[in-house]
């Protein structure tokens, strides 16, 4: 086991928990797949029933951002009931933890990124749009102003939205526990807080990318991960009904996923999956997830997670969640360019794509996002009011 990662995981306020590091790189490798296949669905849809298959597997990819919500939802809730906040105090420590924790890989990529943009492609729309990555509302652009002002033919960093929202949770949810007290409350008013947000949006007529990305409108899925903290007795579980609510997870799932492939319609334009579909699948997630938490270290699902493969990926899974797209569209063009078969480019693109993000991953996450977080993890803690 890496030190580094051993070290993360040492330093938490919450106790480790078997096989959720392996269920992060499922939902980063998912993700991976849908942004590096989507440009070409069209052309893989063209190259017989295995890549037709693998195409329509790779399209539902996104849904990887709805699980990394639900766990997000999940693990912050579980450290505020561990460490409550009694006082401003005890704020002000939640928050400069979660700073120290995300924001310097977060810089990193953003330094990285101007400095090439500035170099080599000063009249980016990216970079000129970017005061929205620094200031944590991409997501608010991208769903009120410019739903591509983020996204260029060099570069492409729309993905931060989630990280946008998730930021916002982190600065909500402790205050909300604080006012009122019970996480289970505020988890059931979060998730129809979502569902009455996106109705709002869709009957004034908002963007599908607004009834998308605003921050109101998906904090069911992380209050589905709130409700899974406070949930009692997992562990006491019998295998039946563990058996049972998994697999009626895995069923809503399956059901909501298959009904998206089937429509002509793309997702995020379905009234239903507008309305209540994004919470379904936020259900659906957190059932599935009763199994990773209430499973048994010894169990075959826990074990195959923790493989160190899936531990490695999934303890990396924000380092590369940043930077897997934010040069692909270039790199993605120079394939174009330089093979002229759009197959051929697909391949070379996501083989060059997928080792810059791995190369740019492992240094962000072994030498900012660890050494940063355990650097502030060694300071002394103090504490007034």
């Amino acid at each position: 086991m890496n030190p580094s990662n051993h070290g993360i995981r040492q330093s938490s306020s919450l106790s480790y928990i078997s096989g959720l590091d392996g269920v992060r790189a499922i939902a980063v490798l998912a993700v991976v797949l849908h942004h590096y296949s989507s440009p070409f669905s069209k052309v893989l849809l063209n190259q017989g029933s295995v890549w037709s298959i693998y195409s329509a597997i790779a399209n539902l990819g996104w849904v990887g951002v709805d699980i990394f919500f639900v766990i997000s939802g999940y693990l912050i809730t579980k450290m505020l009931i561990n460490r409550p906040i009694k006082h401003l105090s005890d704020y002000k420590t939640f928050v400069i933890k979660r700073a120290w924790r995300l924001l310097p890989a977060y810089v990193f990529c953003l330094l990285v990124f101007t400095t090439i943009a500035v170099l080599f492609v000063p009249t980016s729309k990216v970079l000129n749009n970017s005061l929205h990555l620094w200031t944590m509302t991409s997501n608010i652009q991208s769903a009120f102003i410019h739903r591509t002002a983020l996204m260029d033919g060099y570069f492409n960093l729309v993905h931060f939205w989630s990280l946008a929202l998730e930021w916002h949770f982190y600065l909500l949810l402790p205050m909300l526990i604080y006012c009122l007290k019970s996480v289970r409350l505020i988890a059931v008013l979060l998730i129809a807080l979502a569902i009455y947000s996106r109705y709002v949006l869709q009957q004034i007529g908002a963007s599908d990318n607004a009834i998308y990305a605003f921050t109101l409108c998906r904090f069911d899925a992380l209050g589905m991960g709130c409700l899974l903290a406070t949930a009692p007795g997992l562990h006491r579980l019998k295998p039946a009904q563990n058996f049972c609510i998994s697999t009626a997870g895995v069923l809503i799932f399956c059901g909501v996923m298959l009904a998206i492939t089937l429509s002509p319609v793309p997702y995020k334009k379905l009234p239903w999956v507008q309305l209540y579909g994004y919470s379904l699948i936020a259900v659906s997630i957190g059932m599935m997830l009763v199994t990773v938490v209430a499973a048994q270290p010894e169990s075959t699902l826990i074990r195959w997670l923790e493989k160190p493969l899936m531990l490695n990926l999934g303890r990396a899974s924000y380092s590369l969640y940043i930077w897997h797209l934010v040069f692909f569209p270039a790199i993605a063009n120079a394939a174009i360019t330089s093979l002229g078969n759009p197959f051929y480019a697909f391949l070379l693109a996501f083989l060059v794509a997928g080792i810059v993000s791995g190369i740019l991953t492992l240094i962000s996450f072994h030498l900012i996002e660890s050494k940063f977080y355990l650097a502030n993890r060694c300071q002394p803690q103090t504490r007034t009011g």
